[in-house]
């Protein structure tokens, strides 16, 4: 059951609890703002870079939601960002190695 619930966006399934994958999806279901911000994602595009701000965008290499490639185009609309690459990550990567998610995270906010 958690590898068909949630195997798009883990990359280790498994290694979630069944309690953890309920309460997840039950939370991204009940979540106040999810319809918002996920009708926002359809018209809000990043159009040009961001001066003076440190942009990370951190790309699970076992993504199956988003391809590889949206992480490259972003990278060319935000030159100045740095594009990382998170080895057996899918598309929720603080779930499937929360310790480099952090260090990816401390690393772009020095």
């Amino acid at each position: 059951g958690r590898a068909a619930l949630t195997g798009a966006i883990y990359a280790r399934p498994a290694r979630r609890s069944p309690a953890a994958v309920v309460a997840e999806t039950r939370a991204m279901r009940e979540a106040v703002g999810f319809d918002a911000t996920l009708a926002a994602g359809d018209s809000e595009l990043f159009t040009h870079d961001i001066p003076d701000v440190p942009v990370t965008i951190a790309w699970g290499s076992r993504d199956r939601v988003l391809p590889r490639r949206q992480g490259v185009r972003a990278k060319r609309v935000i030159p100045g960002a740095r594009l990382v690459r998170l080895p057996g990550c899918g598309h929720v990567p603080m779930n499937d190695d929360p310790a480099l998610v952090a260090r990816v995270i401390l690393d772009g906010s020095r």
